[in-house]
């Protein structure tokens, strides 16, 4: 059963959905099936943003989503997430070059993906990356100078 987002509605996660699907990478260890829980990991994230930007982020991705007639190339009358996956990266990759209003947009979405995307653990796991010991063995590296220095 697909769950579903609280902090926006169905057609934000429809598009959020859709940013993913096609800015995730691929391959080379992240094929992982792993679209749910980054996208519950965003709704996780939501609600602790600020208050204008918790308000004003659903309006953004309208724009994102309806933007194609006015922004992509060729204009395509069409929304975003109906685009075939190869034209709706370009389209975002238009709006992440368009910088101000548009690219702040797009970073922000690009941002909210990619965190939760990899600092899931299947993700680390691929990455070889594994915080807790890291975190162990600079602790006992650190206690370890300190004692030098104190000797």
């Amino acid at each position: 059963m697909q769950q579903r987002m609280t902090a926006l509605g169905p057609g934000s996660e429809r598009i959020l959905r859709s940013c993913l699907d096609v800015i995730r990478p691929r391959g080379s260890g992240f094929d992982q099936a792993i679209e749910e829980d980054v996208l519950a990991q965003v709704d996780a994230m939501l609600p602790h943003l600020p208050k204008t930007l918790r308000t004003l982020f659903p309006v953004g991705l309208r724009f994102l989503e309806w933007g194609p007639p006015l922004f992509a190339r060729p204009r395509r009358l069409v929304r975003m997430s109906r685009l075939p996956a190869a034209e709706a990266l370009e389209y975002l990759e238009g709006w992440q070059q368009a910088g101000g209003l548009r690219g702040g947009l797009l970073l922000g979405v690009r941002t909210l993906l990619f965190v939760a995307f990899y600092q899931h653990p299947e993700v680390l796991r691929s990455l070889e990356v594994d915080w807790e010991s890291r975190a162990a063995s600079l602790t006992r590296e650190r206690a370890a100078l300190l004692a030098r220095e104190a000797q």
